[in-house]
């Protein structure tokens, strides 16, 4: 069943399994155990014919999920050479292509600017004196009506899902 479930999945799903763990040095540095790989990455291979051999990687196939790595060719019997395929989870990633910056940040966990600031907490002695005590407050309802149409609302989001 999980066979079947990788060899007919979408290419979204795909693009996701197409990774490799990352070298020690660089799981101590990102806090990560494994990333996708993309290309301009430098691998390891770790497994097979080819076990030992680094390079950069200059293709990528979905429908194999394997990557082509830069020195691991083989030769045609008319002459020239072709690239192998290496299957994703035979490499380690040594260095990462930090071309592109969204990358870097997801690797980095920083968080995303946000456009709205938080306003400071005033100190406690410039608070309103004339503050009415809370047993004084009263809660306020929401209306009858807008309560039917809340329950309306999320029963028809319910019925999309």
């Amino acid at each position: 069943m999980r066979n079947r479930q990788i060899y007919r999945a979408v290419n979204s799903v795909r693009n996701k399994q197409i990774g490799a763990t990352l070298s020690k040095q660089l799981r101590q540095k990102y806090h990560r155990r494994s990333i996708r790989i993309v290309n301009g990455d430098t691998v390891k291979i770790i497994r097979g014919e080819y076990k030992g051999i680094d390079g950069k990687v200059t293709k990528i196939s979905l429908e194999k999920n394997s990557v082509a790595v830069e020195g691991v060719q083989r030769e045609k019997l008319k002459g020239g050479k072709i690239d192998l395929y290496i299957h994703s989870s035979n490499t380690v990633i040594t260095s990462l292509n930090t071309e592109d910056n969204w990358r870097v940040k997801k690797l980095e966990h920083k968080p995303k600017p946000t456009s709205k600031l938080k306003p400071e907490a005033k100190p406690a002695s410039k608070l309103k004196p004339e503050a009415k005590p809370a047993s004084k407050l009263k809660p306020e309802a929401k209306p009858a009506s807008k309560l039917k149409n809340n329950l309306k609302a999320n029963k028809k989001k319910e019925n999309k899902k």
